[in-house]
């Protein structure tokens, strides 16, 4: 049962809300306003787009599910006391009709319904109630004064004088009664002044519950003796009996009354615990594996267990990953529709604790299972030669940085995936006509990304290594491929000593290229960066020197003509295309100048 309570008042959970450290209160324990931090953890709270906090649905659904009626009736009856006490008579009618659906012929509940009613001035549902209150306590004498109360509101005088009148035959010292009485009499004029009236058993025998051979005398004050004298005698009584009203007969001792038996004093005590929620966390231990089944811990997106369960502001929860993925769509609840756009905004999907530590002591073995199937996903997403996650967009280079904004749902999620993994790797493909990607790219890893409030995400990335694509493929919207990567062929000797007398003279050009630009070339060296220096070892990467790629990605060429130098592993081979073009470019300049 520890799982269920409240860190706060350390009673049973009742209408759990479940704020964004992911720690769960009661709703009536974190008030009005929400807490600027969390009692438990000290995180700052918030609110997240809402006025007031929401309950979560999940958690009332499994106390419901969880705790036996006597636990709910006796959880009830502590919120009871305590909003009657700060006169929140509106939250107690509700709280007090949830207790009376549950235990319709509890008679305390009872008692409190009529005293909200009552405070609501709603009179004939207050009098319903003490009416099924005397008939089944005929010896209480309370139940019949707080008849009398409601009779008087309503103003029907001679009624309530006749519970007053039943109240003192069952207890003669029952001061607030005796007071009550003498306000009828004496603002009526119905006793005459120095008179003594007698109130005889026979007047009351269609009173319910009236003892036979009792009678009761009303002292009328003397002439000239004013009845403010008669008050005080009695004023000190009368408030001590008024403050006793709170809390039922039946359920405390009377200090005017003679002396009880020990089981009655226990029954009292017994039910006096109750009523203070006492038995809501002691005594009840119930049995979760037989009263939940692995489905009442289902996200309902995935339909499976939940792993990393998130609640969001309007109560309902998912698995982390379902909702995010939802909110990559629409910044709405996919249940309710309520906006989470500050959900969104804020980022901050931390994980239900209580709901953590419930399939843990309850589900291990389900949980350690789901644990299992998110871990082999992770893996196969790890896996950076088959189904890679392909971003269909336009030319990456090795070495080159490539900024991307991403916008698209499935990208996000892509994007998200390769974060999790911990690869931070993806492949990057142009369009190619008659297929969904060209059958070469370049495999990229995410630096840096800033998520935008709505969603969307500027990552910069930096190329890797070429690709050639084997299988295409697709995985949540997204393309997938099966790759192996390109690498350049090595060559010696006399062939190296020429390699390297080509590369140092395309080099050379391409430093022209560089300094003797055009206002428009500088305007696109501001997104390239400058020229990288040269490589001592021109074959120590797979891909050749950086520089090279660096230059085809700012040459005025078609895609198709970079997609040839791409895919092109001879180095010598890229050296001499990238020269002619070279000259080419550089001629012209000198023509035209």
């Amino acid at each position: 049962m520890e799982v269920f309570l409240c860190p706060s008042c350390h009673l049973v959970l009742w209408d759990p809300v479940t704020v964004s450290c992911g720690h769960s209160f009661c709703r009536r324990c974190l008030g009005e306003d929400l807490p600027s931090k969390c009692q438990l953890c000290g995180a700052k709270l918030t609110l997240l787009g809402l006025r007031t906090v929401t309950c979560n649905v999940l958690l009332c659904s499994l106390l419901e599910k969880c705790l036996d009626k006597d636990t709910k009736v006796a959880r009830l009856k502590t919120d009871l006391q305590e909003l009657l006490e700060n006169r929140d008579y509106r939250g107690a009618l509700r709280t007090v009709q949830k207790g009376i659906g549950l235990a319709p012929d509890d008679l305390v509940l009872r008692l409190y319904r009529s005293e909200a009613y009552m405070a609501l001035q709603r009179y004939p549902e207050a009098l319903e109630d003490l009416e099924m209150l005397c008939t089944q306590e005929p010896e209480d004498c309370e139940g019949f004064f707080r008849k009398g109360k409601v009779l008087l509101e309503m103003g029907q005088k001679s009624e309530a004088l006749l519970q007053f009148q039943h109240c003192l035959m069952l207890d003669s010292n029952f001061h607030a009664a005796w007071y009550e009485t003498e306000k009828i009499l004496m603002n009526d004029g119905s006793p005459l002044t120095g008179t003594v009236v007698e109130v005889k058993s026979d007047a009351s025998h269609n009173l319910k519950g009236s003892n036979s051979g009792k009678e009761l005398t009303l002292l009328v004050p003397l002439e000239g003796e004013p009845l403010q004298d008669l008050k005080g005698k009695q004023e000190a009584g009368c408030a001590q009996k008024q403050a006793e009203l709170s809390v039922p007969g039946w359920l405390r001792k009377k200090s005017n009354s003679n002396a009880s038996t020990k089981k009655e004093m226990d029954m009292r005590e017994e039910a006096s615990a109750e009523t203070r929620g006492i038995k809501s966390t002691q005594g009840y231990q119930p049995d979760f594996g037989a009263l939940l089944s692995p489905s009442d811990l289902e996200c309902s997106l995935c339909i499976r267990m939940f792993f990393e369960p998130v609640t969001t502001p309007c109560g309902h929860t998912f698995c982390k990953e379902c909702v995010e993925r939802c909110l990559d769509h629409r910044p709405n609840c996919p249940l309710c529709k309520q906006s989470l756009r500050e959900y969104l905004k804020a980022r901050k999907y931390t994980t239900t604790v209580l709901l953590e530590d419930l399939m843990l002591a309850v589900f291990p073995s389900q949980l350690a299972d789901r644990k299992r199937v998110h871990q082999a996903e992770m893996a196969e997403l790890s896996n950076l030669t088959k189904t890679i996650p392909i971003f269909v967009c336009t030319m990456s280079f090795p070495g080159i940085l490539c900024p991307l904004h991403v916008f698209e749902p499935r990208y996000r999620l892509m994007m998200r995936r390769c974060q999790e993994t911990g690869t931070k790797m993806f492949g990057m493909c142009m369009y190619e006509n008659g297929k969904s990607f060209a059958d070469y790219g370049c495999m990229l890893e995410i630096q840096k990304i800033e998520f935008l409030p709505d969603g969307r995400s500027l990552v910069d990335t930096i190329g890797k290594r070429r690709f050639r694509v084997l299988r295409r493929g697709h995985r949540d919207g997204y393309n997938t491929a099966d790759i192996e990567y390109l690498e350049d062929e090595k060559v010696e000797g006399e062939e190296l000593a020429e390699l390297q007398n080509l590369h140092d003279c395309t080099y050379e050009l391409t430093q022209r290229f560089y300094e003797h630009g055009d206002t428009t070339f500088r305007q696109i060296l501001m997104h390239h960066g400058p020229l990288p220096e040269k490589e001592e070892d021109i074959q120590a990467s797979p891909d050749g020197p950086v520089w090279c790629w660096w230059l085809t990605s700012l040459l005025p060429l078609d895609l198709t003509r970079k997609l040839t130098i791409f895919s092109d592993i001879s180095l010598k081979s890229r050296l001499s295309q990238l020269k002619h073009i070279l000259n080419v470019i550089l001629e012209s300049r000198d023509y035209s100048s």
